[in-house]
């Protein structure tokens, strides 16, 4: 499992407002082009997942940054070159105590959807709504004990409305959280994962339904 008592290795040249480390193996990444983009390459096998005597690897490289109280977190991330099963990007929430990841995924059939991993300590995945393609905007907000993971679709009838609940959860030892996003490629050579518009805040999202 990822703690987050590995020390952080600060990033300056990060496109987002804060401040902001890497946790996990060094990846490929830049900048740009447009203001506020980061594009993220997973190499190969890069995930965090831990399920005893079937699947167990520490190693999703992540650009997060401290949070202290309630906040949100929320991004727009598109997926390329995803084409192998479990190919994602999104978002991690970590804390001494486990990890929660909420991503736009591909699946067994080759489709996309939004995807959640809660290890804490071990590994219990849920498939969400399946995606038109890659791209997805996702949020992780926290407030007291609470956290939650929704999502919203960058083309929306008036029946889709806003934000679209995936996952609600609880982290113990809270006490020092990190959020930020990240790549993975647990089944392929590597994947990369575009992340625009990120913006955080202390106010967390109310309805969180």
């Amino acid at each position: 499992m990822t703690q987050v008592s590995r020390a952080p290795r600060p990033e300056p040249g990060a496109p987002f407002p804060g401040e902001w480390s890497w946790l996990g193996p060094p990846a490929e990444w830049t900048a740009g082009p447009s203001s506020g983009e980061l594009r993220l390459t997973a190499g190969a096998g890069a995930d965090l997942y831990a399920m005893p005597a079937v699947r167990e690897v520490d190693a999703l490289p992540a650009l997060v940054r401290r949070f202290d109280g309630d906040f949100r977190l929320q991004t727009h991330v598109t997926v390329e070159d995803g084409d192998t099963f479990a190919d994602a990007g999104g978002l991690v929430v970590l804390t001494g105590a486990g990890s929660v990841k909420v991503c736009v995924e591909r699946t067994t059939s080759g489709s996309w959807a939004v995807v959640t991993v809660a290890s804490l300590p071990h590994s219990d995945e849920a498939m969400g709504p399946s995606l038109p393609g890659p791209a997805v905007e996702l949020l992780v907000t926290r407030q007291g004990q609470r956290f939650a993971a929704l999502f919203r679709t960058p083309v929306r009838t008036p029946a889709d409305g806003d934000w679209r609940f995936a996952r609600t959860f609880t982290l113990p030892d809270s006490r020092e959280v990190w959020a930020g996003v990240f790549a993975q490629a647990p089944l392929s050579d590597r994947c990369t994962a575009v992340f625009r518009g990120l913006s955080s805040s202390p106010v967390p999202l109310r309805d969180r339904r």
